[in-house]
């Protein structure tokens, strides 16, 4: 059977492609199509799989034509709003008169990545399977939490030093419900939505 494989943030650089296709035998696993790229075995533990815009597990049997996906790990309703963009993060601060608390967090770029001086980061994701996943978050939000409105946008590609790379805002009739919604989405995008950051060097450091 026939399925393709993508890659995402340097296991582009790694394996030399962003997509390839590949040929199995039946009844093929996750496990066997990652065997057929030997640059990335050493990092097979922390590896994150997919199928489609779903995780999967290395012993999810796969089908002609699925679309795997292997990824390094993440980073570390009513109206509600997903937005990935690369402009700049703009909160228009509208409330409506049936909230009692709201919760506005920003994700800011800091001026250094791993002890090392940086002028930006650079955001890069699978934006379809992040979208997905994105909006499973949400749902999950909503159903343990009775929530107005939640609105997350996370920006992409180069966010300077100083700006907003994620804005995560929620709405609700109590201000307890709107802390923890805020700090559940905060929480769990970083372990479930594939986005991936690179810190960009000062000039003369790189």
């Amino acid at each position: 059977m026939t399925v393709t494989v993508q890659f995402f943030s340097y296991f582009r650089q790694r394996t030399g492609c962003h997509e390839r296709r590949i040929e199995l035998p039946d009844n093929a696993t996750v496990a066997d199509a990652f065997d057929q790229f030997p640059p990335l075995r050493d990092v097979q533990r922390t590896t994150l799989v997919a199928i489609g815009v779903d995780f999967a597990k290395w012993d999810t049997r796969l089908r002609e034509g699925d679309v795997v996906s292997f990824m390094p790990p993440l980073q570390g309703g009513g109206a509600d709003e997903l937005l990935l963009t690369n402009d700049p993060i703009v909160d228009p601060g509208l409330v409506a008169t049936d909230v009692g608390g709201v919760v506005v967090f920003y994700g800011v770029v800091r001026g250094e990545e791993h002890g090392q001086p940086i002028r930006a980061l650079d955001y890069s994701a699978y934006r379809a399977m992040a979208e997905h996943q994105f909006r499973k978050l949400l749902a999950d939000c909503r159903q343990r939490w009775p929530v107005k409105k939640i609105r997350v946008v996370h920006r992409l590609g180069a966010v300077p030093v100083g700006e907003a790379s994620l804005l995560v805002r929620v709405e609700a009739s109590h201000r307890q419900e709107a802390f923890a919604a805020a700090q559940f989405i905060i929480d769990e995008l970083k372990q479930k939505v594939p986005i991936w950051k690179r810190g960009m060097a000062l000039p003369g450091n790189s």
